[in-house]
């Protein structure tokens, strides 16, 4: 396994909100499997009751983050 590179890492005991990956630093074969699990785990979200609604507010939330930060 290929050891990480981390591009702007916050220093020790800092806090941070902002992940950056370099995906190009992803083998194909991870980067696949991480796909097909993220895809899944949004489908089990979907599935349940109200599922819907949550990642609806989730993503509201973070897109009002975002623009208070621009």
């Amino acid at each position: 396994m290929s050891q990480a590179r981390y591009i702007s890492a916050p220093g020790e005991g800092e806090l941070t909100d902002k992940i950056k990956i370099d995906t190009s630093l992803i083998p194909g074969e991870v980067r696949d499997r991480l796909a097909a699990a993220t895809l899944e785990m949004v489908r089990g979200i979907l599935r349940q009751p109200g599922g819907r609604e949550a990642l609806d507010a989730r993503i509201a939330a973070m897109r009002a983050a975002k623009a208070v930060t621009e």
